[in-house]
């Protein structure tokens, strides 16, 4: 064989396995796109082909080239991740021209920096790895030898590159995809805890209305749910302020006594505003703990306390965009009043047990049958909450005050099926009956009236309510307050009359049961009566008993 067949030997030997390389690259790196080693590996596989001095691979940014995969001599000198400026040294070159650089003796380079390593290279092939015309990386190898890579060595490493710049761009695209699809996957996970939670929302919700007072907790939308009844000139005037304000967002305090309408007030409010299309929310402040009233009101996250199994939305986030009315404001803690407090000012809460602030748009209105001035000097209400809550302040007033709309709401209770039942209805009233209504002072204001109306319709008999129908507690309020005590001078017949009264109170107005407790006849009880000036001159006695 001759000198000159073994060097062409040699050149086809390392074409063939340049073309393995390449072949076996090509299918390789279409398998490393999720490889947490995707360089790494690459390096690998050309190093087992061609055991370089050393084979590097180095990523550019901004800030410079970092070492990202390596095998060699330079593995016991640098760590990946290590750093240097973009002007330094050959890869510095290559990231400015953009092109291949070959150097085959690197003692007279004047770009070559051996970056002070003891390292023995004598020759060096930096290829830029390109993306849409950046250098994104550059891939060097070096030989400890002069003059060890050709053209050959240059067009093999270049076709590496451009394998590896396709799968550079491949293996992003896949990474957007893939976090696209996480992204995706985790909104659509989101909306679906969403919804359940939603759904479980409206279960409580729904739970909650069956158990409690469909008037005194419903979701108003419409002023036809408000219903005044009366003309008075108290009343009149209150509703020409609430419609005033009603279209404001002012903060409205209600006060008057218990059974006045004040919710039938902040209905209007809200009636008359323009939130009315979106959910009135009511909260019972005296009904609930303050641990119970605090996750009502602004809700829980899952696992905050013993028994929180899942997050739970407050009523506050649900009246988002609409009316939260606080009954019974008087009753709360100081405790969830700081919190209150906050809310107001501030727009936003926490969940229990919650990190983020909850941002809502959310009109307040409450209500108390106390006096929050009086509460405030006691030191029972903080003062600032009590100012924040009386932006505006309207005062419902008691029956009492407002006696000409008495035979209205009579009218009203009596009428409607809704008070009562619609089973019994009246043909006849009694004209003395509205009378003795009036005379009344309703300590517990329509509330009370209410009830004695509806008791009136079921116990009426022949469909018709009488005067005794009434009870004796309305009929003689001032015999019922009575002291028990007789004093030392009191003439007997006042001592007897009294007590006649006081019994006749006990068993409400029932004549039989009264006479029975005294130890005397019904015809007796009623010529007493009579006597008395409570009974007119005829009187008829039922059973046997003759005419008084």
């Amino acid at each position: 064989m001759s000198s000159e067949s073994l060097p062409q030997q040699n050149s086809q030997k390392k074409r063939a396995v340049q073309l393995r390389l390449l072949n076996e690259l090509s299918t390789k790196l279409q398998s490393l796109l999720e490889s947490e080693f995707f360089f790494q590996e690459i390096v690998n596989l050309i190093q087992g082909r061609f055991n370089y001095y050393s084979i590097n691979i180095w990523t550019a940014d901004d800030q410079g080239f970092a070492l990202i995969a390596q095998a060699g001599a330079y593995h016991h000198h640098l760590k990946i991740g290590h750093r240097i400026p973009l002007d330094q040294g050959i890869t510095g070159v290559v990231f400015r021209n953009r092109h291949s650089y070959l150097s085959n003796d690197l003692s007279i380079d004047p770009n070559y920096s051996n970056l002070s390593l003891p390292i023995a290279s004598m020759s060096e092939l930096c290829i830029p790895v390109l993306d849409e015309g950046k250098v994104v990386a550059t891939l060097n190898v070096e030989s400890d030898k002069k003059g060890d890579f050709d053209e050959e060595d240059v067009i093999t490493m270049e076709a590496v590159a451009s394998q590896v710049a396709v799968a550079v761009r491949n293996r992003k695209l896949y990474n957007d995809v893939k976090g696209f699809n996480r992204k995706l996957q985790s909104a659509v996970d989101e909306k679906t805890l969403e919804l359940r939670r939603a759904h479980e929302r409206i279960l409580d919700q729904q739970r909650l209305l069956q158990k409690e007072n469909k008037a005194l907790k419903t979701l108003v939308n419409s002023e036809k749910a408000v219903e005044f009844i009366g003309k008075s000139a108290s009343m009149m005037n209150l509703l020409a302020m609430v419609d005033k304000i009603a279209p404001t967002t002012a903060t409205v305090l209600i006060q008057g006594e218990s059974g006045t309408g004040k919710e039938l007030i902040a209905k209007r409010l809200h009636a008359m505003s323009d939130r009315t299309g979106k959910p009135y929310v009511t909260v019972n402040c005296g009904a609930l703990q303050e641990s119970l009233l605090e996750s009502e009101l602004f809700g829980h996250e899952k696992g905050s306390f013993t028994g929180a199994i899942a997050q739970k939305m407050g009523l506050a986030e649900t009246a988002d965009g609409s009316t939260l009315f606080l009954d019974e404001i008087g009753e709360l803690t100081l405790g969830i009043q700081a919190k209150l407090l906050r809310f107001l000012q501030e727009g936003e809460f926490y969940r229990i047990g919650g990190k983020r602030p909850i941002c809502v748009n959310v009109r307040v209105v409450s209500a108390t049958n106390r006096d929050l001035e009086k509460e405030v000097k006691e030191g029972r209400f903080r003062e600032d909450l009590y100012y924040r809550l009386n932006t505006i302040t309207l005062r419902v007033p008691p029956l009492r005050k407002r006696k000409e709309d008495i035979p209205a709401l009579i009218e009203h209770f009596l009428r409607n099926s809704r008070f009562g039942g619609a089973a019994q209805q009246i043909r006849r009233v009694d004209p003395r009956v509205v009378d003795v209504l009036m005379n009344y002072d309703w300590p517990g204001n329509i509330r009370e009236l209410q009830n004695t109306i509806e008791r009136l319709k079921i116990l009426a008999d022949n469909n018709e309510i009488c005067v005794d129908d009434i009870p004796f507690s309305i009929r003689m309020p001032k015999i019922k307050s009575e002291s028990s005590d007789f004093g030392i001078d009191m003439p007997l017949e006042e001592i007897e009359k009294t007590h006649i009264m006081r019994a006749l109170a006990y068993h409400h107005g029932n004549k039989t049961k009264t006479a029975q407790s005294l130890g005397i006849t019904i015809k007796t009880l009623y010529n007493k009566l009579h006597r008395y000036g409570f009974l007119p001159t005829q009187v008829t006695v039922d059973g046997p008993e003759a005419t008084a």
